[in-house]
């Protein structure tokens, strides 16, 4: 059976962040290290979609502007637009060759020891969630 997790577009460098500030050991460390991994290739994936999808809207990385160089208005509501449709996108990460090594990454950190605090906070809860999806219903077929 496949093992996916999903994100928001937007969430996926706060997950990788936040994967980074923990003290791991062993095959949880290295489950962390392919996750990230994964997640750089969807936000690698992202930025480039996201390049392309905006470029028509800007020149030297800057907004396109008329004739007396203000701003286009148009030009600034669709490029705004196009990126926050992009950023509620869902990613979806396929992990089912690391599986016993994510789901070391899970039992690591279900009680893991210190507070999460703000932006960690969410993305521990974000990730907790999708990896509670896979293995808790993994659990539960065993029975």
């Amino acid at each position: 059976m496949t093992k996916t997790l999903t994100f928001k577009n937007k969430d996926m460098v706060a997950v990788g962040n936040f994967l980074g500030t923990l003290n791991l050991k062993s095959k949880a460390s290295r489950g962390r290290s392919k996750l990230v991994k994964l997640l750089m290739v969807k936000i690698d994936e992202y930025n480039d979609d996201r390049k392309e999808a905006l470029d028509p809207y800007f020149k030297d990385g800057e907004l396109l502007k008329d004739k007396d160089g203000k701003n286009l208005p148009e030009n600034e509501e669709n490029a705004k637009k196009i990126a926050e449709e992009m950023e509620s996108e869902t990613a979806v990460i396929e992990f089912t060759e690391y599986s016993e090594k994510l789901k070391a990454l899970y039992e690591a950190i279900i009680d893991y020891p210190s507070e999460f605090n703000g932006v960690d906070g969410m993305a521990y809860d974000l990730l907790m969630d999708q990896l509670e999806m896979v293995f808790e219903t993994e659990k539960d077929g065993e029975k």
